[in-house]
């Protein structure tokens, strides 16, 4: 009440206010007019973030089904900038098996068929940029076909990105076991050049613990969003795959194949490992 009209915070006032009354009141119609008149039109940066506040309310199972009218009515009022994306730019999330393990019980992507799907990444990164567009890889840091990608891409010079779904210690203390040959490449790889990291912990957050997924999967569909939100004209998942669309676990290649497909705006690049 004390900031004079017109300044440059009131916004936040006036949404914190519009925030109480989506607490407070039954009517989502009404709800919806209060944040339209405290975001001034085309101030896209505010209603997001009073947008990303109602999405959390409504993940903590705090009046969902009124968030979710709230946000479709203001969305379509506010709408965001219109931004052209990048025409060189081509990004590539990159999934593929881990290597097998001594006492894997049927042999999958075992240690000497790697140095040929190297190759097969090779050439299909190389088909990829074969029209000129500047190639960014995006790719966990699993043994196997993931550091074989990260390694081949600083062969080709191509820029990738390390991106985990933990900080790196908790990672490798649970993805490497006795693949100590495996965590050696793997910290070559990070000397330097610290990857991305979704949490700060093992695990997931107290607030996901019931949610039915685990850090994989959640791992997954982070480093789809961040190639598809990345402002490229054209996204693609390449997938060091062997088809099978039930995987060793939940969060594997299979699952990320499923959630490039949903998309419908990724292209899906299978290299089947069948025949390795």
């Amino acid at each position: 009440d004390r900031l004079p009209s017109g300044h440059k915070d009131r916004v936040w006032a006036e949404i914190s206010r519009a925030d109480l009354m989506f607490l407070t009141e039954e009517s989502a119609r009404r709800v919806a007019r209060a944040y339209l008149d405290a975001v001034p039109k085309g101030n896209f940066f505010a209603w997001n973030a009073a947008r990303g506040q109602l999405q959390l309310f409504a993940s903590l199972g705090i009046r969902a089904e009124s968030a979710a009218q709230v946000i479709e009515a203001v969305d379509a009022e506010i709408t965001p900038p219109a931004s052209a994306p990048d025409p060189g730019l081509h990004i590539v999330a990159f999934a593929g098996h881990r290597v097998d393990e001594d006492d894997r019980a049927e042999r999958r992507f075992p240690d000497e068929v790697v140095p040929r799907a190297r190759e097969m990444i090779r050439e299909a990164l190389g088909r990829l940029g074969a029209g000129g567009a500047r190639l960014r890889v995006l790719a966990s840091g699993a043994p196997g076909a993931d550091i074989a990608c990260h390694e081949v891409c600083g062969e080709m010079g191509i820029e990738s990105t390390m991106c985990l779904p933990m900080p790196p210690g908790d990672f490798a203390g649970l993805a490497f076991g006795k693949l100590d040959a495996w965590r050696t490449r793997f910290l070559k790889l990070i000397d330097g050049r610290p990857p991305l990291q979704l949490s700060d912990q093992e695990g997931l957050p107290h607030w996901l613990q019931t949610s039915g997924i685990n850090p994989w999967e959640r791992g997954n569909r982070w480093v789809l969003e961040m190639a598809r939100s990345a402002g490229a004209r054209t996204v693609t998942l390449l997938a060091l795959w062997d088809g099978k669309e039930e995987g060793d676990a939940p969060g594997g290649t299979a699952h990320m194949v499923q959630l490039a497909r949903d998309a419908g705006t990724v292209d899906v690049v299978v290299l089947d490992t069948k025949g390795l």
